[in-house]
């Protein structure tokens, strides 16, 4: 636009000079140049506001700022860029570590080919009481600053910054925001010169910043005194005395963030008393964190914060314990209440074990449990030879219920020793491992229909593979028994499980031990005792026509992960599965063949082709939404952290279903329990908001939040109130449960009289 309107001018003026030479003339170009370079300064101030704006997202309750602290950037340097957080009063944003809720900033940087970004540098956090709670953050202005390296061989004359960033802001309440914030920094071959007005406050965040260690002559050590972490501080005597310390771990989930930190002198130094989480994430074995230390009033000098990292001498599971622990009740079983109180070894245990008899009789394992009842039945009249193959086929199966079992956990420990965020059931939110096991359930239910004449885990012909190695297939039988399980959580057995991850490695794995022993107990007690198998029928044409009725399950135990797979990975997933299905009702005809050309190549052909398209299937995506467009809205809300945090603040409570596609005991709970009429109508006349946390896929979101309220898999059932801790319902749900949870809530009373159904009808 300026160089049209320059070109005006020059003409202008040189039309005037030919008409009026002279002063006139010269007068005439002197003003169209002053108004060209004028036009070219108001352009480039206009070009540089714009860019300002890109770099500026303004909220009603953050001003949110990219700035860098250089003007210019040189190649081979590190320069440091920040989000400067101005923040409306009495709002706040949080530290890594937020506390009792919130979660932290994050940032995602889209950087010129070369360059990269560090971690950000958090100045020193405060306590933030929010009623009950207590969160650690920033208040009133922060800059969150982060290194950029610049490639030595960087050639290009602009560096291009963008940054996208997320943060929750929250006074009573808590709204999640973000924003995309762009900056383009000339390049220089000189030494960088600093961006006017940023030094200071470059400069004041690195003064904020905890120092990497204590500071020279410091000394802090840390230990387990009543239940307590004892942090003790010896300072050098030239150091002034302090009034104040305060410790911010980096780790969620081991310090109770709300409960008092005591503080007091003793002889040599000072000793500050910490207490541990009342739902505890893993183990507290190391005091790692911020130490903020306050000298008196009137020694002139201001807090020193620094960074800790120190063995807890004396942590083991359960030594440290909260401030208050919260006693059992009758909502939940009187083991699992809430995963507040931290149970023994010997308790969770066994939990365990009782879990583990349980667990056989969940739908996922009863299929498998009654076919194996029926070979023992047809072996219910043998003399002493039957009962020593009997014993043997009971300690095989136990074997392999025993080595599955723990082959998971040690799997899933290791998977978590890595960085995995990971729970119960893991295996099953794989598209693959789901389609592997619908097609071994259709070849399983193939067997027992008589199409299938080859070896199967499950009864088959006389004369087969299987009555010629009856120990492999009852531990294969044990193996499949646990695999199917998966899906299924049983009472008690998620307090079990939870509790376990917290504990050491080799503590988790003895509690997966009980937890086998109490599945493998039922079958290998009926198996070993003689009375127990004279109550079974006859043997007789009855067992052939069973035999095939049994099939039924396992075809719509199919049926049922077809639909898991159609969740996890969308209608493309019955191409797939149908596909090989198909191939391995190819390989139940080819093997009625006489040929061992195509009864034995065609069969292994169709088996590989099979299975590897189930492994080529694609991954999983992101869920649907809950309601088609245009359909009637859903009652429940799809969960996250951020909107858990905002609904509790605007309900009088928040209920979430942690829950799977592939979770039988889940869907069973949500068809028979959650979907009625009268238990949605009783949530909303309590003022509870219902979310639904979907675990079909991997979501380490979810796995996190379970391993908060103690748990390792699904289902469970929270019921949050708008402030303190959660109240966990039983596995299997009830309305009843559901009411006695409902009653918990502040507005109990109220609730007592709107009570939606009469005692004699709550089930």
């Amino acid at each position: 636009m300026s160089q049209p309107f320059s070109q005006v001018l020059a003409s202008l003026a040189v039309a005037m000079c030919t008409l009026k030479p002279g002063v006139a003339c010269r007068f005439l170009q002197r003003i169209a140049r002053s108004l060209v370079v004028g036009l070219g300064i108001l352009v480039s101030a206009s070009g540089s506001a714009a860019a300002d704006r890109e770099a500026v997202v303004s909220t009603p309750h953050v001003t949110a700022t990219l700035v860098a602290e250089v003007a210019a950037v040189v190649p081979g340097a590190t320069h440091w860029l920040g989000l400067q957080l101005q923040l409306a009063p009495q709002w706040h944003v949080y530290w890594r570590n937020p506390g009792d809720s919130g979660y932290p900033p994050s940032f995602t940087w889209t950087l010129p080919a070369g360059a990269r970004a560090g971690e950000i540098s958090w100045p020193l956090p405060t306590r933030i009481a929010v009623g009950p709670l207590t969160n650690f953050g920033y208040k009133g202005e922060v800059l969150l600053a982060v290194p950029i390296e610049i490639p030595d061989d960087y050639a290009a004359r602009s560096f291009p910054v963008r940054l996208a960033a997320d943060w929750l802001v929250c006074k009573e309440d808590c709204i999640p925001e973000s924003g995309t914030f762009v900056l383009d920094l000339p390049v220089v071959g000189a030494l960088a010169q600093a961006a006017p007005g940023q030094a200071g406050l470059f400069a004041a965040a690195r003064q904020a910043s905890p120092m990497p260690s204590p500071p020279a002559g410091w000394a802090v050590s840390a230990r387990v005194e009543g239940g307590e972490v004892s942090v003790r501080i010896v300072t050098p005597a030239t150091a002034p005395p302090l009034a104040s310390l305060t410790f911010f771990p980096f780790a969620e989930g081991q310090m109770q963030a709300s409960a008092e930190q005591r503080f007091r002198r003793q002889s040599g130094g000072y000793v500050l008393s910490l207490t541990g989480a009342e739902v505890p994430i893993g183990d507290w074995h190391s005091l790692a964190g911020v130490l903020v230390a306050s000298p008196g009033a009137g020694t002139g000098t201001g807090p020193v914060g620094f960074a800790v990292d120190e063995a807890i001498a004396g942590a083991a599971p359960g030594a440290i314990q909260p401030a208050s622990p919260a006693a059992a009740d009758a909502t939940v079983p009187a083991a699992a209440s809430e995963g507040r109180v931290p149970l023994s070894f010997v308790a969770v245990a066994g939990l365990a074990f009782v879990g583990g008899i349980l667990l056989n009789l969940m739908p996922c394992v009863f299929p498998i449990l009654s076919i194996k009842l029926l070979g023992l039945a047809g072996h219910a009249g043998e003399a002493v030879e039957g009962r020593r193959q009997r014993r043997r086929h009971a300690l095989f199966y136990t074997l392999g219920v025993v080595a599955t079992f723990l082959s998971l956990a040690g799997l899933l420990l290791t998977l978590k020793a890595g960085g995995a965020f990971l729970g119960w059931g893991f295996q099953l939110q794989s598209p693959p491992f789901v389609g592997a096991m619908a097609l071994l359930f259709f070849a399983l239910g193939l067997s027992l229909s008589g199409a299938l004449p080859i070896a199967t885990l499950a009864q088959d012909v006389p004369g087969s593979w299987r009555q010629r190695h009856p120990n492999v297939d009852a531990f294969a039988a044990g193996a499949l028994a646990v695999l199917v399980a998966s899906p299924c959580t049983a009472p008690f057995m998620g307090v079990a499980l939870g509790a376990a991850f917290a504990m050491p490695a080799a503590l988790t794995l003895a509690v997966f031990l009980a937890l086998a022993l109490g599945m493998a107990l039922p079958y290998g007690l009926l198996a070993i005792m003689p009375r127990a198998l004279a109550r079974l029928p006859t043997p007789g044409a009855w067992m052939a026509r069973l035999k095939e009725f049994l099939a039924l399950p396992l075809y719509a135990t199919v049926v049922w992960l077809a639909w898991v797979l159609v969740e996890q990975v969308g209608p493309t997933a019955i191409l797939y599965l149908g596909a090989g299905l198909l191939l391995v009702a190819l390989l139940a005809w080819l093997l009625h063949l006489q040929h061992p050309f195509w009864r034995t190549g065609g069969g292994i052909a169709a088996l590989a082709t099979a299975l590897a398209l189930i492994l080529v299937m694609p991954a999983a995506t992101s869920p649907a939404p809950s309601a088609a467009p245009g359909g009637p809205p859903s009652a429940w809300e799809a969960w996250s952290p951020a909107a858990l945090m905002t609904a509790r603040t605007a309900n009088a409570g928040v209920f979430v279903d942690f829950t799977a596609a592939w979770c039988v005991t889940c869907q069973v709970n949500k068809r028979l329990v959650l979907s009625r009429d009268v238990v949605l109508a009783d949530f909303a006349k309590a003022g509870v908001h219902l979310m639904r946390a979907d675990w079909t896929r991997h979501d380490p979101e979810i796995t996190r939040a379970l391993a908060a309220l103690g748990r390792s898999g699904v289902p469970v059932y929270a019921l949050y109130p708008p402030r303190g801790e959660p109240i966990l319902l039983p596995e299997v749900l009830t309305h009843t449960s559901i009411l006695a949870a409902l009653a918990r809530l502040p507005d109990a009373g109220q609730h007592a009289r709107q009570t939606s159904l009469p005692p004699d009808e709550r089930k």
